[in-house]
């Protein structure tokens, strides 16, 4: 495990008056980490939300305009990949996942957006447009859906998908391959099979049964002819705001996945295709890819684990949870090898391990825009289907190929100027940022921008250490000076908030300055911090009966700081100690390290910030311990659609990572998303409430939200739309390369 400690409280003011010298400030490091592209890791929701979790834990700041050395002889060696026929995406990363359900990089994500995986240019049966407002999907559908309200207060949607729908092979799309797609994805054996976290089409109804493997056909799901099915969606699913979300629906292609299988004449099942006779191999084939399937799960064990902890460490507990888990997983895979297996089941267990281990590399066929011709060497290589039908508006891409390169994120703006690259997008520091916009005024390349649907911040647990009481979180905004974030970080392209919004999104267009005027704006205010400590539990001094004296720390801070060992503790003698994580790669972490240590003694608190690897914050914030030693973490936020704040901190949802528990907030998140998609006046009062909650709880503390830059050569043509949902995947439809 990658650690390195930062600053300290004690180490920190030792560095007081170079701090204050410097104007608080220092340069930023060369990369923030945990916000940005790093995970999605993080929170997997709906399909829109998977990427935007994790939208910016990569992103890059660069402090210096000067190249290095080695730099220089980068961008002098730099391949290019850049001819007449062929558009470059330059991307900082890549993983190599191109399904859902994984810890995708968000740049895997866009490579799935080209392919049409996922987004507007496949066959989903709503998208997003460039405003972010969900639409019925022309390019799959032949008609608008329709909606039926049924007695029991479910809602039955019926779609009927074109008849001239291809496979980028050139088989034909029907309604099988909708069903396959959901039939699959919620199958019982899914997730134990690939590991993946989808967990299918829950809102419908039958889905717990089918889900659990007590019954065999999903109730929810009704094949009406070849071009025409159905979903039904649960009452007490409903009423709910974004209600598209809940009927989404998409295509598998079966014919290539999972050739032997077909979907019964109702829908609600997988069946063995008629004529087919399972053989000797398929089933050698099927103990083959069980033993592959043990093999990884052996191999990721290995990997977090490769040595045994000692029983007294505070590791050992998770080792023994994650041995039993791994042990339990591969028993029930062995015993899948032993005796006779039922045809079907065998079939569908084979189609799940090909699609999350063969498919999920190599996907061979697709729909959208572009087919995958090869990933290797940092780069993903895309060629024009010709059997594309087009996207919701009828546009159909025309450039011949495209290339998704991974570049050095420091070079990145001089292989745009130098034409190596011809796409560059959502680059938020400052220096880059007015790089490009010099370029673009000299005539060199183009560029356009868009405000961030999210932000970066400094998320808690609200459950354990200090950071469960509200005071505690409250004070530590106050010890924070955001707008230094900002100019030091966004280099001005950005703004700070107070609340969980973005400054792109429909409902802060409407009611944001409502908003902003009824909650708390948190800004630098020793006093106010100070005041808030003293309504916590930590309100004296190391015999847990003294007050702790603010003017008596004052004085030790200006004349003691050699030997400061002034805090605050409990009636327990317990001191008051926050201990943050973040990234290593981050500038977020030094700014951090560089404002909240000093200010928080001043106060009494003890803040620790400790630097290490992204994937050590993550395991960290996801599976802290009872006890955990962090309970603060510099992260980052993109919101989706549906804007569903439920899911993250109602006491029942899904990806609660900060382990919210307020009777408030499952009021106010549970009223959001029950509101009557006609009552839009009604969901923006909610809104509000959820806001005001949001700034008071403060589960999180938003840090900056950037303004997004893209800069593009002058090669390219006709990309005139960008924003938080629109992207160069998006309008590639509409795009051309100059001659």
């Amino acid at each position: 495990m990658k650690i390195k400690r930062i600053f300290s409280s004690v180490m920190a003011l030792g560095l007081a008056t170079t701090l204050v010298a410097c104007g608080g400030e220092s340069a930023p490091a060369d990369n923030p980490a945990t916000d940005g592209q790093a995970t999605e890791t993080v929170e997997e929701t709906t399909d829109a939300e998977t990427e935007d979790t994790a939208e910016d834990a990569d992103d890059t700041a660069e402090t210096t305009e000067e190249l290095s050395a080695d730099e220089t002889a980068e961008v002098e060696n730099f391949e290019s990949q850049t001819a007449g026929d062929t558009l470059v995406v330059g991307v900082p990363t890549l993983n190599g996942d191109f399904i859902q359900g994984f810890g995708n990089d968000a740049n895997d994500v866009s490579v799935r957006r080209f392919l049409g995986i996922e987004g507007v240019n496949g066959f989903w049966t709503y998208v997003l447009d460039e405003n972010g407002q969900m639409q019925w999907n022309a390019g799959a559908l032949a008609e608008e859906p329709k909606s039926e309200e049924n007695e029991d207060g479910s809602i039955t949607v019926t779609f009927k998908i074109r008849d001239d729908l291809k496979w980028s092979d050139g088989e034909p799309v029907t309604v099988d391959d909708y069903l396959f797609y959901t039939l699959l994805k919620s199958d019982y054996n899914y997730i134990p099979m690939s590991g993946s976290m989808e967990i299918g089409a829950d809102s419908l109804v039958g889905y717990d049964e089918f889900h659990d493997g007590s019954v065999d056909e999903f109730a929810g799901i009704e094949k009406i002819d070849d071009y025409t099915f159905s979903e039904t969606i649960k009452a007490d699913e409903l009423p709910y705001f974004d209600i598209e979300a809940l009927a989404q629906a998409t295509a598998n292609p079966m014919h290539y996945i999972a050739p032997n299988l077909a979907v019964a004449d109702n829908g609600k099942k997988l069946v063995v295709k008629e004529g087919y006779e399972v053989t000797e191999a398929d089933k050698e084939n099927y103990i083959k890819s069980l033993d592959t399937r043990i093999g990884k799960l052996n191999e990721a064990f290995e990997e977090s684990y490769p040595e045994t902890p000692a029983e007294d460490s505070e590791e050992y507990e998770g080792y023994q949870a994650a041995l039993e888990e791994r042990d339990g997983q591969v028993a029930e895979l062995e015993e899948k090898k032993e005796g006779e297996v039922d045809p079907t089941r065998l079939l569908i267990d084979q189609a799940i391990i090909f699609e999350t281990e063969d498919y999920r590399f190599n996907p061979a066929v697709t729909e959208g825009p572009y087919k995958f011709d090869s990933y290797e060497n940092n780069m993903v290589k895309m060629s024009l289907n010709e059997h594309y039908a087009g996207n919701f508006r009828g546009d159909k891409a025309t450039i011949p190929n495209v290339i998704m390169q991974v570049v050095n994120k420091s070079i990145a703006v001089d292989l745009l100027e130098s034409g190596d690259i011809d796409i560059w997008e959502d680059e938020t520091e400052g220096g880059k940022i007015d790089q490009m916009r010099a370029a673009a005024d000299r005539g060199d390349i183009q560029i356009g921008s868009f405000e961030r649907n999210g932000y970066g911040n400094l998320t808690f647990l609200a459950d354990r250490g200090a950071t469960q009481y509200k005071e505690i979180r409250q004070a530590i905004a106050y010890l924070l000076d955001r707008n230094e974030f900002v100019a030091n970080y966004a280099g001005g392209y950005g703004v700070v908030t107070n609340g969980m919004y973005g400054t792109s999104q429909w409902m802060y267009h409407e009611r944001g300055a409502d908003v902003e005027n009824e909650i708390t704006t948190y800004t630098l205010n020793i006093d106010k911090a100070n005041e808030l400590l003293d309504a916590s539990p930590y309100k004296y001094e190391a015999d847990g009966t003294t007050p702790w004296d603010f003017e008596k720390a004052q004085a030790e801070f200006d004349n003691n700081l050699d030997n400061w060992d002034y805090y605050r503790y409990d009636e327990n003698g317990n001191r008051l100690v926050v201990n943050q994580f973040g990234s290593d790669e981050s500038p977020i972490t030094t700014l951090i390290s560089n404002q909240l240590p000093v200010n928080a003694a001043q106060v009494g608190m003890e803040y620790n910030v400790t630097a290490g690897a992204f994937s050590t914050l993550v395991d960290l914030y996801y599976y802290p311990e009872e006890d955990a030693e962090y309970t603060a973490f510099n992260m980052g936020t993109g919101f989706g659609t549906p804007f569903d704040p439920w899911l993250y901190y109602s006491s029942e949802g899904p990806y609660n990572k900060t382990n919210t528990n307020d009777p408030r907030a499952d009021e106010v998140t549970e009223a959001m998303r029950r509101t009557d998609p006609e009552d839009r006046e009604g969901y923006l009062d909610k809104w509000e409430e959820f806001q005001a909650w949001y700034n008071d709880y403060l589960p999180e503390i938003p840090l900056y939200s950037n303004i997004y830059h893209t800069g593009y050569s002058n090669r390219v043509q006709g990309f005139d739309i960008m924003s938080p949902t629109w992207h160069s995947y998006e309008q590639i439809n509409a795009m051309s390369l100059a001659e």
